[in-house]
């Protein structure tokens, strides 16, 4: 159970209810808040509150228990590369496509990387995300930590929270950028109209993301389009991260169907044979708690995206 009080600075004054409640929820769709307003699971002043309402100060929000879904994951026999293994975790290559744990919901109930590394961590780990302490995008390849036990779990969760492990990621964007080098220091938060977008807002909507970017390679495409390829180094870890500030500053990552240029995108599709976002990360740089031994694993493009580059060179 939850309580939430508007106060006078909280700066949600006149907001709508459902909208409001969408962002504090994060896990909850527009459609699933408001269908909870309507069966009194979120009560506004002790009372079923009607999703319209514009907050006003001194509400007061209840939010009751939630009854999730049960969901039972299985371990599967799926191929995942390992680049390196300890007693305590292991760091493994996603392959584009696949997706990095089910939902509470059940959605993705096969064929995800939880289903593909149960069988080697502990059973008193996370239930539908056994391991994971990170994750990728469904169409993003690369690297993940994958850790065995509790203790390389709390370890691990420290370090991203601390921001001691170093990611790197190679994509190729839309455009020629004006500085080779650049930060883009810009907060991040679900879109209310889309739940499956999210895009750049004011400070107080969103969370704290830096990417910072140093362009590799640049191509002409002809006289109009261009690409270049970066390396972009994530501080923090956002959902979507690097698509969502690559567009938000008009270079987006090419491939991407939900932030990327239709244009370019089918121009690669067309000519590279490019079915997916160009995005792949590439270089973990971490200290292992056993020993702070400073370790760092590096992961070569697939070779989709290689074959790409290797085009793009030849024009």
């Amino acid at each position: 159970m939850k309580k939430i009080l508007i106060k006078e600075d909280s700066g949600f004054i006149g907001l709508r209810l459902d909208k409001f409640l969408t962002m504090e929820l994060s896990d909850l769709s527009r459609s699933k808040v408001q269908a909870l307003l309507k069966s009194g699971k979120i009560l506004l002043n002790d009372t079923k509150g009607k999703a319209s309402y514009t907050l006003a100060i001194g509400d007061e929000i209840l939010v009751k228990d939630i009854e999730e879904k049960k969901f039972v994951l299985e371990a599967e026999e799926i191929d995942l590369p390992v680049l390196r293994e300890t007693d305590d975790y292991f760091i493994i290559e996603k392959p584009a496509g696949m997706v990095v744990h089910p939902t509470e919901e059940g959605r993705h109930s096969t064929g995800t990387v939880a289903h593909g590394v149960l069988s080697k961590v502990s059973s008193t780990l996370d239930k539908l995300r056994p391991g994971i302490v990170h994750r990728l995008d469904k169409d993003t390849s690369g690297l993940l930590i994958v850790v065995k036990n509790k203790k390389a779990r709390d370890y691990f969760v420290g370090e991203f929270k601390g921001r001691n492990v170093e990611k790197h990621y190679l994509a190729l964007v839309n455009g020629i950028l004006e500085h080779d080098e650049g930060i883009i220091d810009s907060p991040i938060a679900r879109d209310l109209k889309n739940r499956k977008k999210m895009g750049v807002t004011a400070a107080r909507e969103g969370k704290e993301a830096v990417s910072v970017y140093k362009v590799l390679e640049e191509f002409e495409l002809n006289e109009k389009q261009s690409v270049s390829l970066l390396d972009v180094e994530i501080k923090t870890g956002r959902t979507h991260q690097i698509r969502v500030h690559m567009a938000a500053i008009g270079h987006p990552v090419v491939g991407d169907s939900v932030y990327g240029n239709r244009n370019i995108n089918n121009k690669l599709k067309e000519k590279f044979f490019l079915k997916r976002q160009f995005l792949h990360a590439h270089t973990l740089e971490f200290s292992d708690f056993v020993g702070s031994k400073h370790v760092k694993v590096k992961s070569d493009l697939p070779k989709d995206l290689n074959n790409v580059l290797i085009k793009l060179r030849e024009i």
